[in-house]
C-alpha cells in the first residue's frame, strides 16, 4: 500500500512541475534565439543525481519517517533535499543558446544576456584534475565554462570564426589550442602555457 502511495505522491509532484513549466512557459515566453537547437548545457549527470537525491529524500520523509522519527534520518532527508534542489536549479538555470549572429548567456548568477561575438576579449583556459577550465572574456563580463559541459566545443569553435569574421580577422593567424578548448587569444597579451 505504501508502495502506492509513494507512486501516486510522484505522480503528483512531475504533475505539478509540468503545470508549473507550463504556467512560467506562457508568462514568459522565450527569445527567438532560445528555440535555437544549437545550445550549451550543463552535463546531464547533474540532473540525474538532482533527481536521484530528491526523490530518495521524498521516499525517507513517505516510507521510513512515519515509523519511526530518527533524527539522523531526517536531517540526512533534509540534507539529500536540499542537495537534489540545488542541483536541479543550477542545471535547469544555466544554457548558452547560440545562433550565427549572437549568443544569449543564461545562469543563476547572471540574467539573461544576449552578446555578439564581436564583443568577444579574449579567453584563458587552465587543465584541472575535472577537465578544462574556461573564462571567456566577453564585454565586461568573464563567463565560467568547462569541459564537461555539453555542446561546449561546437560553441567556441562557432564564435571562434564568427569572432573573426565580425573582427575582420585571418583564422589561421590567431594562435588557438582546440584541444584545451583555447579559441581566443588572452585578453591581457600573456602567452598560454602549451598543452601537455
Amino acid at each position: 500500500m505504501k508502495l502506492w502511495a509513494i507512486a501516486i505522491l510522484c505522480a503528483f509532484v512531475f504533475l505539478v512541475c509540468f503545470l508549473v513549466d507550463l504556467l512560467l512557459r506562457k508568462l514568459f515566453p522565450k527569445e527567438k534565439i532560445e528555440k535555437s537547437k544549437q545550445v550549451v548545457h550543463l552535463p546531464r549527470r547533474q540532473a540525474i543525481f538532482g533527481i536521484i537525491l530528491t526523490f530518495a529524500a521524498i521516499v525517507v520523509f513517505v516510507r521510513f519517517l512515519p515509523q519511526k522519527m530518527d533524527v539522523p534520518l531526517l536531517l540526512g532527508g533534509i540534507a539529500a533535499l536540499l542537495i537534489g534542489a540545488g542541483l536541479l536549479i543550477n542545471y535547469c538555470s544555466f544554457s548558452i543558446y547560440y545562433d550565427d549572429e549572437t549568443f544569449l548567456y543564461r545562469d543563476l548568477r547572471h540574467k539573461k544576456t544576449l552578446y555578439h561575438y564581436s564583443q568577444i576579449r579574449g579567453q584563458r583556459s587552465l587543465l584541472t584534475r575535472s577537465g578544462i577550465n574556461t573564462e571567456l572574456f566577453v564585454g565586461g563580463e568573464s563567463l565560467q565554462l568547462y569541459s564537461a559541459m555539453q555542446g561546449l566545443d561546437a560553441f567556441l569553435n562557432k564564435a571562434f570564426f564568427r569572432w573573426c569574421s565580425a573582427k575582420g580577422i585571418d583564422p589561421d593567424s590567431v594562435e588557438n589550442n582546440p584541444r584545451m578548448l583555447t579559441y581566443f587569444p588572452d585578453p591581457d597579451g600573456f602567452t598560454r602555457p602549451a598543452a601537455i
